[in-house]
C-alpha cells in the first residue's frame, strides 16, 4: 500500500507559529509532525510514502534526507498551487491501484488496516474517514445512508450544520487510482469541494468509514495546542506506567 501526503499549502492560519516552518515540520512535543505521521503509517503496513509539496518544499526535503525511517519515501513538488487534488496528477505514473491520501496538517492515531478492510468489503471507489467534529460549522459535513454509502456533501455550513448531522470529513481517504480521471491537469482543485462531489454525481461508490479514533488537524494555533497537550499527557501517562 501507498500513502500520499498532501503538503503543498502555505498553512496561513497557523503561520504565527512559524512563517518559515512548513506544517509538516512543526514540532509536537519536540517531534516534527511528519515523524508522528510516518510512525502511524509504518505500523499499518504501508510500504511507500509520496509527499506532495509546494511551499517550503526544500526545507521538507532537507529534513527528510537526514532521516532513515525504514520506508520508501518520494517527494513531489508543485510549481504553482494545485489545491489538495491537483498534485495527484503530477504523481499519477507513480501511484498504485489503491492508496491512502492524508493532509499534511493531520495528527492521527488510527488503524489504517481496518479502513482497508472496510474499503474492500464495500468495493468502494473512495472511502472517506468520517468522525464527529467539535467545529462542524467550518468543516465538510458528509451525509450517508444506512449502508454507510455517501449521498451528500455540505461544505462549511456555518450555523446551518444542525440540519444535516455531525459527521465530518477527517481528511483521510482510501481511493482507487481512477480518481485521477476526475482531476483536470494544471488546475487548482480540492478533493472535498470538487472531486468527491463530482465522483458522486458520476455514480461512483463513495463510502464513509466512521470512527472515534483520534484524528485532528493542526491547521489553527488552537488545534495545534490541543494536539500538543494530548501528546504530552499521553507521554506522561506512559512514563508513570513504566516507572
Amino acid at each position: 500500500m501507498q500513502a500520499i501526503i498532501i503538503a503543498g499549502g502555505k498553512g496561513e492560519r497557523i503561520q504565527e507559529l512559524g512563517k518559515e516552518i512548513p506544517k509538516l515540520l512543526l514540532p509536537l512535543n519536540n517531534i516534527p509532525l511528519i515523524d508522528h505521521i510516518i510512525k502511524t503509517i509504518k505500523r499499518n503496513n504501508v510500504k511507500e510514502i509520496i509527499i506532495c509539496t509546494g511551499h517550503l518544499s526544500d526545507k521538507i526535503k532537507e529534513y527528510l534526507e537526514k532521516k532513515d525511517y525504514g520506508i520508501k519515501i518520494k517527494i513531489s513538488k508543485e510549481e504553482k498551487p494545485l489545491g489538495t487534488a491537483g498534485p495527484l496528477n503530477i504523481i499519477k505514473n507513480s501511484i498504485k491501484e489503491d492508496f491512502f491520501i492524508l493532509y499534511g496538517d493531520l495528527y492521527m492515531d488510527i488503524n489504517l488496516n481496518n479502513i482497508l478492510k472496510f474499503h474492500k468489503q464495500k468495493n468502494a471507489d473512495a472511502t472517506l474517514v468520517l468522525h464527529k467534529s467539535d467545529h462542524p460549522w467550518d468543516s465538510t459535513i458528509v451525509t450517508i445512508n444506512d449502508d454507510n454509502k455517501i449521498n451528500g456533501f455540505f461544505e462549511k455550513p456555518g450555523k446551518e450544520f444542525w440540519k444535516y448531522n455531525n459527521l465530518t470529513n477527517a481528511a483521510l481517504y482510501l481511493v482507487k487510482k481512477d480518481i485521477i480521471n476526475f482531476i483536470e491537469e494544471e488546475k487548482k482543485l480540492d478533493l472535498a469541494k470538487d472531486i468527491f462531489p463530482l465522483m458522486l454525481k458520476s455514480n461512483k461508490k463513495l463510502y464513509g468509514y466512521i470512527t472515534e479514533e483520534y484524528i485532528k488537524d493542526i491547521g489553527t494555533p488552537e488545534r495545534y495546542i490541543e494536539v500538543e497537550k494530548k501528546i504530552r499527557s499521553e507521554n506522561e501517562e506512559n512514563s508513570s506506567i513504566h516507572r
